[in-house]
């Protein structure tokens, strides 16, 4: 028998932290959808001040207040609270950094993961909608805008100093989403436009993005399935950014098949997404996690994929010159190009 007075395995704690990790997201979810942290960006205020601004209970408030100071996202000094450099920099809503809407799109997955036991035994997707939690909308308008915050927060900085794009002209932007990547790569290139194909729902979120880049001459944006006719053809380069991470390999070869199809001789394929290009321990945990959160919340296909594997996708379309670029960020690159004609 156990003595009441033995002393406690502090291991236990580990175990307890993980369980009330949820609690550390559900803070997160709370401050971005109250925007506390615009409310505190130029201003310190009392828990009273922050209450009566977003017309709260004073003692939640507080305590929700000192939460988030000791938890980085805030600085308290007696008794008022401002912003820390990580939310100054990140959280504050219309700064180029601003990832809410992707801290957002990842906690409207909750319930999903709350089914994970029922998830693993059945070996099917559940989509977040699916279960109540936010709405069909909601959820993808949040995907669509928090994609864009992963793009503008540096993503697409790095896509555009890996590629060299001057001599291109018509570029095709498959499953282009809020045209993010697009809007990056047409600014940096003039002389390029761009096509993005994807679902009515995503060319909404796309629309006002590239009227504020005033890119509207440049970019086109085309409803429609990745294997539908609208697709067209003749152009220089292919961009296919999030999609093979969240599609089957089956609708991932049959996509690169198509890129081969409608580029010109010489045309240039790249893929961004979550890859393992470079044996990096220090990204092995977010690569394995994510390959269990595309199965919970995308597609029973869905995987986090080898740089290597993707590159013989192509390379069995048809491409040739592949080339596999690991970035600073979790996202890699894999480009290859079409064979000139003769």
């Amino acid at each position: 028998m156990t003595q009441s007075n033995s002393p406690v395995d502090l291991g236990v704690e580990s175990v307890n932290e993980l369980a009330r990790n949820f609690w550390y997201s559900a803070i997160l979810r709370a401050g971005i959808k109250l925007d506390v942290f615009s409310l505190l960006e130029n201003d310190s205020l009392t828990a009273q001040e922050v209450a009566v601004r977003i017309s709260a209970s004073p003692r939640y408030t507080q305590a929700f207040l000192d939460s988030c100071a000791v938890l980085e996202l805030l600085e308290k000094k007696a008794d008022k609270y401002n912003n820390s450099s990580m939310s100054s920099n990140f959280l504050v809503k219309g700064k180029a950094a601003y990832v809410g809407d992707h801290a957002l799109h990842h906690t409207n997955t909750w319930d999903s993961w709350g089914h994970l036991d029922e998830v693993i035994k059945e070996g099917k997707t559940r989509l977040p909608y699916e279960t109540g939690f936010v709405d069909a909308n909601t959820y993808w308008t949040d995907y669509m805008i928090g994609q864009h915050n992963r793009a503008t927060s540096g993503q697409a900085h790095y896509l555009v100093e890996s590629l060299e794009l001057a001599n291109k002209r018509n570029l095709i932007d498959l499953g282009g989403g809020a045209a993010s990547y697009s809007i990056a790569l047409c600014a940096a290139n003039p002389q390029l436009k761009a096509v993005v194909v994807d679902q009515k729902e995503p060319l909404v979120v796309a629309k006002p993005l590239v009227e504020e880049a005033k890119l509207q001459n440049q970019i086109s944006l085309v409803e429609g399935s990745f294997f539908g006719d609208q697709v067209g053809s003749g152009y220089d380069v292919c961009l296919i950014s999030g999609v093979v991470l969240i599609k089957p390999e089956e609708d991932c070869r049959k996509l690169f098949k198509l890129a081969f199809e409608i580029l010109e001789p010489g045309g240039l394929v790249v893929i961004q997404d979550y890859m393992h290009i470079e044996d990096d321990p220090a990204r092995k945990r977010l690569d394995t996690l994510e390959d269990l959160y595309v199965l919970v919340v995308f597609d029973p296909g869905a995987g986090d994929r080898e740089g290597a594997e993707v590159a013989s996708w192509l390379e069995e379309a048809g491409f040739q010159n592949t080339k596999a670029i690991q970035l600073p960020t979790q996202l890699g690159l894999v480009t290859a190009e079409k064979p000139t004609a003769g």
